[in-house]
């Protein structure tokens, strides 16, 4: 659901790019093909099916989904061809026909992958995308791309159109990637990352001072190093340009873009351009006990602590918290120069929820229930969340029509744009 101006919807070519208001299912991603897991990315997605294929759609300008989609414009949609689905209001607009090779998931271009590798899990950044094996090496395609809109893949290359290993990782478990920065878990616990870093999202030391005597430092970016300071590491998570990591206490460790406190550490939080550059405990969680999962979007984010509680925090203009703001304590919040509320600081419990599932882009959120239901809030002027109303300030259930009954158990938020997966009964 959502925007589809890209195809990052994945519906294919038939569905002119639009806005698909309500939660609908994506046959191309569905029933037989076995999708086993999906990540959603700006504006292009990843799935991984349960024979090791990898399929991706949406966007492709900087090589984010490995594979060529040259297209010769001709149209692919027959214009007495009405497929938008009145019942659920699907379409809201069409603006033109989209690139059937770019809307419809689509194998990668595997020339580059070992024969007899195994794929367990994809991750999707903005402008590239990576895939881990199941003997802990990581493939990689696309871009990253700098504050002043320079791409590069790695030192050497610019744009990687097709997947190539990564070969400073090994024994790798996990991959999760920010906008523009990657970070990988490794089976001693400890973490690596690589990108753009000018705001500290890489956990490395870092000052402006050094970027400008150092014309190379940013290149130096693009290897992947690990995160001197953190061991014991058991998960990962990453906002658009912040970080975390879990240890095996519990304990949360956070680093990266600060200016809305969307690290929930207190050094330079609200403070325009403000970061913390190396990974510090974030204190403001321990007291709600062992922190299970976390996430984040560009200047929010959202944990679920061991029991199922919901914890958000950040900036509160586009509600993307999930908390009603005239409710939340005094000495928790920042103020603008208007005095009107701007930051949240300290990790707050949104009421009534029990968590399985988080996911969160931009100033979006939208999660799982234990009991399988999907609650969404924030920013939603292009439906992404299901809702009528553009913004939506408190968690709110998603009750619409093409979801009841439906067990879902996966969450998935892009730029302007969600997703969800029920578990199929035909995968078995």
């Amino acid at each position: 659901m959502g925007a589809n101006s890209g195809g990052e919807l994945g519906l294919g070519s038939s569905v002119l790019s639009g806005t698909v208001h309500h939660p609908r299912l994506n046959p191309f991603l569905s029933g037989a093909v076995g999708v086993v897991q999906v990540s959603a990315g700006a504006m292009h997605g990843a799935a991984l099916t349960k024979d090791s294929r990898i399929l991706t759609w949406g966007v492709n300008d900087h090589g984010a989904l490995g594979r060529d989609t040259t297209w010769d414009g001709v149209p692919m949609r027959d214009a007495d061809d009405d497929d938008s689905d009145s019942s659920v209001d699907s379409i809201e607009s069409n603006t033109g026909d989209l690139n059937p090779r770019e809307s419809t998931p689509t194998d990668i271009d595997a020339t580059n992958v070992a024969r007899g590798v195994v794929f367990t899990q994809v991750a999707a950044a903005h402008n590239a995308t990576f895939a881990l094996t199941n003997t802990g090496l990581v493939y990689g395609w696309g871009t990253f791309r700098a504050n002043k809109g320079e791409l590069a893949f790695s030192p050497t290359v610019r744009v990687q159109e097709r997947p190539i290993l990564i070969p400073q990782i090994k024994y790798a478990i996990k991959i999760v990637t920010g906008g523009d920065h990657v970070l990988v878990l490794r089976a001693d616990g400890s973490v690596y990352s690589w990108g753009v870093g000018t705001e500290g999202q890489l956990g490395r030391r870092f000052s402006s001072r050094r970027m400008q005597q150092d014309p190379d430092a940013e290149q130096r970016h693009l290897i992947p190093e690990k995160v001197a300071t953190l061991k014991n590491i058991i998960d990962i998570g990453s906002g658009s340009k912040h970080s975390f990591a879990i240890d095996t206490t519990g304990r949360v460790w956070a680093w990266g873009l600060n200016n809305a406190g969307q690290t929930g550490l207190s050094d330079q939080a609200g403070e325009y351009g403000g970061y913390s550059h190396l990974p510090a405990p974030v204190r403001s969680l321990e007291h709600y006990g062992r922190i299970a999962q976390i996430t984040g979007g560009a200047f929010h984010s959202i944990a679920v602590t061991a029991d199922g509680r919901c914890l958000t925090w950040g900036r509160l203009y586009s509600f993307a918290t999930g908390l009603r703001i005239n409710s939340l304590a005094d000495q928790s919040i920042l103020r603008d120069s208007r005095g009107r509320p701007a930051i949240l600081t300290a990790p707050t419990a949104v009421p009534g929820l029990r968590l399985a599932v988080i996911a969160a882009e931009s100033d979006h959120s939208l999660t799982i229930t234990l009991d399988h239901k999907v609650y969404t809030w924030g920013l939603n002027v292009s439906s992404q969340l299901g809702h009528k109303s553009e913004e939506i300030e408190v968690a709110t259930l998603l009750k619409d029509a093409s979801i009841a009954n439906k067990r879902m158990v996966w969450a998935g938020a892009g730029s302007q744009y969600c997703m969800l997966g029920e578990v199929s009964i035909s995968m078995s």
